[in-house]
């Protein structure tokens, strides 16, 4: 099964139509429409690893894109390994910003006031790996810098990553819109994350829609 029939397959389940049309899934015959691509197989001594890339495009032409690392035995094993990863981070949000299909347990849901614009809020849970203590400060901390933001565009998507891969070294990917976010960055080292000489993560995905 290709990562493209995996994705409809997963459209279906929660009681979407969708077709293919040029390379992408049309739920309901209009945008927007998602598509499932991999890339960067690699074979290792005890395994595999792979890159998936979801994408999703758009009235206005613009796509969102959000990529997951998947490992397994084999090729197939780390697709799917991708795609829970895609599950556990970003699935629901895009099923509740798009589609109206909200999951309580994956999702909140919220109506901020940003700068005098009323936004819907849709945040992801945040997806964890590794033993540890979230930061109390954490979200506050996200939502902090959200509302210091100069919004002017009617929809915008939001991506968090952080790592602590020792107790010498971190990791931090912040976007908006798919572009580099430097102040949301800063914010995030600013946070008191639990030091450790053990590999721990944390990524969080929230979209917002202007009322």
């Amino acid at each position: 099964m290709s990562p493209q029939e995996i994705l409809a397959k997963m459209l279906y389940a929660q009681d979407l139509t969708c077709i293919e049309y040029k390379d992408w899934l049309l739920v309901d015959e209009q945008l927007p429409a998602m598509r499932a691509d991999t890339f960067d197989y690699k074979e290792y001594e005890n395994g595999v690893s792979i890159r998936l890339d979801i994408t999703l495009l758009l009235q206005n032409k613009k796509a969102i894109s959000e990529s997951f690392l998947g490992i397994g035995k084999d090729k197939y094993s780390a697709i799917q390994n991708a795609f829970q990863n895609f599950v556990a981070n970003s699935f629901h949000v895009f099923l509740a910003a798009f589609w109206q299909i909200n999951n309580d347990e994956q999702i909140g849901i919220e109506e901020w006031n940003i700068n005098g614009d009323l936004w819907n809020v849709y945040i992801g849970n945040f997806g964890c790996k590794g033993d540890f203590n979230i930061p109390e400060n954490l979200f506050k901390t996200i939502e902090e810098q959200i509302q210091e933001e100069n919004l002017e565009e009617d929809i915008y998507w939001l991506r968090i990553y952080y790592a602590n891969i020792n107790d010498k070294e971190i990791m931090i990917e912040t976007l908006k819109n798919n572009e580099v976010w430097p102040e949301m960055e800063k914010k995030l080292r600013s946070v008191s994350w639990v030091p450790s000489d053990k590999f721990y993560s944390l990524r969080n995905f929230i979209i917002l829609k202007r009322k």
